[in-house]
Order: C-alpha cells, then structure tokens, then sequence
C-alpha cells in the first residue's frame, strides 16, 4: 500500500508533487468484499421470504425465477429491485414445481456474487477512474443500495450515465435478458413512487414502471433516510479518482480557450506560451486565467524562433492541465497549512477548479461578492453554467472543505502562494509569474477584465492590445549548448513528424465537407488532441521491416480538431469541435468524422478504453461507433484479459507526467558546444 502525495515545504512555500495511487492491502479489499457479500446474502433472504409471505422459502416457483433473473440491480431498494427484476423481467415457470418452500443454497450463494459483479460493473462502467475497491466500499456504506451509491458519488464528482451501465451490470450479473432489464426499468409508463408503495405492501400486482428522474428524486429521499452516510470518513483514499475528474474538467477549459484565441496567433506563437505558462490559476475564472497568463508569458519571455503549428501537442496539453492540479493545489496548501490533500481536491471540486472561489479569503469581500458568487459564473458566453447553484452548494454542504476555509486566516499571502503554484506547475520564471498575478488585477483597465470573461472570440488587434499592456520582453534566449544535441533534434523530427502526419489526415478529411462552390467548407483553427495508439496492437512477426526498436504498431487514431465555419455570417462564432478516427495507414479517408459537443465541467464523457489508457483527453461522440467503445464493456464486464485496475494505473502514470517530453524538443534551439 502506497501514500497519497506529499507536501514539499520551502518557507512558507508548501508545494504538492503528484503521488504515488493509494491501493488498500489485498486482505483489506477481501475483508470489505465479504462483509458486502454478506449484506447481499441478507437481502436475498428478505426478498424470499417476501416473495412467499414469510415462512422463510417463499414459492417454489417464484424462488427458482429469483434464482435466474432476480438480479440486485436496479433503480429502486436493493430487495425491491430483486422483486422487481424477478416478476418483470423473467417468464413465469411453467414446468411442475415440488411443493413448499425451496431454496438452493449453491444457487444463492452464485446469484449473490453475480450480483455484486454486476454492482461493481454499473458503478466502474458509470464513473471513470473508479477502481472496484473504491466501489465495493460505496456500496458497503450504502448497504448494496445502488442508486443511492451512484447519488452519492454524482454528488461528488457531478457526472451521470444511466442505461448505457445498467446494461452492462445486468449482463456482468448474469441476467438472462439484459436489454429487456433495462427497457422494463427505463420505461416511462408510470411512477416508481408507486412500484415503492406496492413493494412495501408486500403486494404481487405490480404497476407499470417506471420514471428515471423520479426514480432520481426517489433515490434523494432514500439518501435523506441514511443520516450515518459519512464518505469523508469512509473514502479518504478516493483522492486520486477525484483529481482525475479534475483533470477532464480543466480539459474543458483548455478547449475554451483554444477556441477564443485568434487561430493565426495561435498557430505561429501562442502555442508555446501557452504550453510554457498557460495555467488555469489566477485571479479571474479558469479559461480567462490560461488566456491571461498565455499572453503574458508571451509577451515577457519571447523565446527564439517558434514553429508555426497547426496541432498543439497532445501530451503536452495533457501535462499543462496536471500542472494546474498541482499548481491550484500548492496554492491552497501554502495559504491553509492545516489542509490535508484530499481537503484541498475537495474545495477544487466544490469551486469547479475556480480560485477565487476555493479560497474564500483571496479577495475583499465586497470584490467576491460582485463578481464570483456561485450562481453567476459563466465561462461558455452561451448561457451555460458550470454546475447549477444548487449542485454546488450541495458540494459545499457535502463536505464543509470550503466553509473550513471561512473562519481562518490565510498563513501567507497570495504573491507567496501563487510562486508556490508556479513552483509546482514548473513554470520557467516563478517569481515573475507570481510577481503578475498578484497584481494584474489593478494592471488590468475595466474593460479588458470584461472581454476576457465575456466568452467571446478575441480578435489578433485585442489580443496585441492586452499584450501591450504588460512588460517589455526580456531579451531572447541564445541557444543551448549540449555536448550531445543528438537526441533533441531526433525528438523534434519525430515531433515534426507526427504534426505533418495528424495535420495532413485532418486537412483531406475537411476537403470533403464543400459548399455549393466546391470550396471547402471549413478552416482548420486547431488540433487539439490526438491519441495514435488505437486499437489492437501489431507486432509484426510476419514483417521483413520488422525492427526491435519499433515492436508494434496500431491500426487507428482517434483526434480532436477545431474548426471554423467559412462565410461573413460565421465569423464571430465559436469554433467546433469535431472528432475523427483515422487509420494509420496511408489511407486519408477517416472511418469516422463527426461534429461533437463541446464538454462542459464536471459533466460525463464517452468512454474509450485506448484513450483512457493513454490518458488522451478525447472527446467522443455519444451516438456513433468507434473502436474502444465495445472494448472498454468487454474489460469492464471480465470478457478481456485487460483490467479496469491496469487501466487506472496506466491513466494515472500517463496523466500525472509533469516532467520533460519529446514534444518539447520543438521548441528547443541546440548546438554542439565542442
């Protein structure tokens, strides 16, 4: 069993690297599973004995449907959910039954471990970056009560998926039919209220069923009658999985503001700075922050000569939003001392990643209360908000991490804490940034403070002016000077490679989109993620070319580009997202294309088992095939050699990579020092 991340103190500085994943001793796991196991078996019993009106066994033939069909699953109390799937989702057994009770007791034992399968299975499928540990303990607190298990942890990280999870739990658990499971229980003919009635009467004519959201309203009145619910207590470990879910939100604003900055500054000199020093901490909401901090770096640490690009590097970009994490992270740290790591993922969670909202201190009241109340933050433009006032006040309530911070006094002030999070996000100048930050707000007039948080595309004369606003460059770098610049400029070909590569498969697939002049329909604003490795690899055994130093190949790649729609009338609209996968063979054609919503934080996102595992930050469509999709429900449901665990470990080591990668030799300028 490893710890959770630590603090580095220097001063007053409290600086938190990423840490090792916390995994209970296997003796922990297997004692919580049997206890579970045991609460299962209990249920079953009760279900029984229900189903024959007491005396223990109940009819011989509803006891045999019970043992097939009478799955744990479903919207409902776990023993109404076993009557439920028992009488509505199995045909009555004809064929003559012995008479009195019966109970099969290896059959039992089977259906329970089925069903906690099937259990851990909706949960796993349901939220990323739960590993089964984690699950197994939700539902232990929650006495195997699914939905209110899935409220709970909703409540925690904001995301939601039903029918897509209830199927597959239905199927890990051995259900006979799964998809008529799931129609009987997605069906909206009539109330669950009323099935819950029915069930508690211990009556056998069953209504129709039933209503989700009023199975959601349902579910927050069972929550409301367990007051010893406590998942601080319980569930401290689930740090890790936590910051995870961060780490997809900061995703979304990374594509906000790639979105809002002028595509030829972003294709000729921002990428850099915005992979530099384009961190999501600061003073104003998150995506104003990256866009801020992004034209600052640019215009005080101007660099050599930059590559015009038309793809920002993926890993790089995944690597920028870990350093936020940490950044944002190290900054609560250094202003409350008595923060533990988890407290700190929870006020982030609280506060959408918004700063000013974590640290309820950071500004004059009267400031706050203008400008960052809960109800009021709008990132998009469009309207839409992260999270409803109401969510996030229940995350407030929930776990009293950010009303903690309300009566203490910061330890030190915001210069020292922002140079704490510049530390830890590896910034170049830490001192400098920290220096800006903590006074660009009297630096910025009014009306520059405005448009950034207006949500609306920022013109090449808009951004030039906020840049002048800012110090004189420092003077350019010279070249560094290595003994052996051999390695860094096989990086930047390789690097060089894979832009030309990604790029010119995006182009072709956009030729293809016309309008009635023959023209191209769109211009290309971005790529702003790739994932190469999709699909089963190719060892090539069978290869003459075959090289040891290259051991497999993948048929397919999944990218994220934006585009801008051409014509007068769209000039001034956002960008699109639109998704593709390609095949990496010499084949333009992409086997799918296709517009996709832009993510919003904290919602829930389409699951890919080769992107998770490269923790590739793609955007899938929700109603089209791709490879990754079956997959990621093959490895859920046990059918694939591959674990939900190896996957989490291969996400988390992918994700929290911090330190230096080959797509950064692109930016260097070496020369042999000899």
């Amino acid at each position: 069993m490893s710890s959770d991340a630590g603090t580095t103190n220097s001063g007053v500085l409290q600086v938190i690297p990423p840490g090792r994943r916390f995994i209970p001793y296997r003796a922990v796991q297997d004692e919580e599973r049997s206890r579970l196991l045991s609460k299962i078996d209990s249920l079953y019993r009760e279900a029984c004995s229900r189903i024959g009106g007491g005396g223990g066994g109940g009819v011989p033939s509803d006891v045999a449907r019970l043992l097939v069909s009478g799955v744990v699953v479903g919207l409902l109390d776990p023993v109404s959910n076993i009557l439920v799937n028992t009488l509505f989702t199995s045909d009555p057994i004809t064929h003559p039954c012995s008479a009195g009770p019966y109970m099969d007791e290896a059959k039992l034992g089977e259906m329970v471990r089925r069903s906690l399968d099937g259990l851990v299975a909706f949960l796993v499928y349901f939220f990323p970056y739960l590993a089964g540990w984690e699950a197994v303990r939700y539902l232990l607190i929650t006495d195997a009560d699914l939905f209110i298990a899935t409220r709970l942890i909703v409540s925690y990280r904001g995301m939601t998926r039903f029918s897509a999870a209830l199927r597959l739990a239905a199927q890990v658990a051995g259900h006979p039919e799964p998809p008529r499971l799931v129609h009987a229980w997605m069906s909206r003919q009539s109330g669950l209220t009323d099935v819950a009635d029915v069930l508690s009467a211990s009556r056998m004519e069953l209504p129709k069923l039933p209503d989700l959201r009023e199975a959601w309203d349902l579910t927050a009145y069972r929550t409301c009658s367990q007051p010893d619910i406590n998942i601080p207590d319980m569930l401290c470990e689930t740090t890790r999985s936590l910051r995870m879910v961060l780490f997809d939100t900061f995703r979304c604003f990374y594509l906000r503001a790639l979105a809002r900055l002028p595509r030829h500054g972003l294709r000729t000199r921002y990428h850099r700075s915005l992979l530099k020093a384009g961190y999501c901490y600061g003073p104003m909401d998150p995506v104003s922050n990256i866009i801020l901090n992004t034209i600052w770096y640019d215009a005080t640490f101007s660099g050599g000569e930059r590559p015009v690009l038309d793809m920002i590097g993926p890993r790089s970009l995944t690597r920028l939003e870990c350093r936020s994490f940490f950044g944002l992270a190290s900054f609560i740290k250094t202003r409350y001392h008595n923060l533990s790591d988890h407290e700190i993922t929870q006020c982030l969670v609280a506060s959408s990643g918004y700063l000013s909202l974590a640290d309820p201190n950071l500004h004059a009241d009267a400031t706050r209360a203008t400008h960052l109340s809960f109800g009021d933050i709008n990132l998009s433009g469009d309207g839409a908000v992260w999270k409803t006032a109401q969510h996030r006040q229940q995350c407030v309530d929930c776990y009293g991490a950010i009303d903690k911070l309300k009566n203490q006094s910061p330890c030190t002030r915001t210069q020292e804490a922002y140079e704490a999070a510049a530390t830890a996000a590896w910034h170049p100048n830490p001192e400098a940034h920290a220096a800006f930050l903590s006074s660009c707000k009297a630096m910025l007039p009014v009306s520059v403070a405005l448009l950034l948080q207006s949500g609306e595309r920022l013109t090449s004369v808009q951004v030039y002016y906020i840049s002048s606003l800012f110090s004189p460059k420092q003077p350019t770098p010279e070249p560094i000077k290595m003994k052996n610049p051999c390695p860094v400029r096989v990086g930047k070909r390789r690097s060089e490679a894979q832009q030309r590569r990604i790029t010119a498969k995006v182009k072709a697939a956009l030729e293809r989109h016309l309008l009635c002049d023959g023209e191209p329909m769109y211009d290309l604003h971005i790529i702003c993620g790739a994932n190469e490795f999709v699909g089963s690899p190719d060892y090539g055994e069978d290869k003459e070319d075959y090289l040891p130093c290259a051991p497999c190949t993948f048929p397919y790649s999944h990218v994220n580009f934006l585009v801008t729609q051409k014509g007068s009338s769209f000039a001034h609209r956002a960008p699109i997202l639109y998704f593709a996968e390609f095949n990496n063979g010499e084949e333009d054609k992409p086997s799918l294309c296709c517009r996709v919503d832009a993510p919003t934080p904290f919602a829930e996102h389409v699951r890919c088992l080769y992107c998770e595992g490269e923790a590739a930050k793609i955007v899938h469509p929700a109603s089209k095939k791709f490879h990754g999709r079956d997959e990621f429900e093959d490895v859920i449901s046990g059918k694939d050699s591959y674990t939900n665990d190896r996957l989490i470990s291969e996400n988390k080591y992918a994700a929290e990579k911090i330190c230096g990668l080959e797509e950064d030799c692109m930016y260097y300028d070496v020369k042999c020092s000899s």
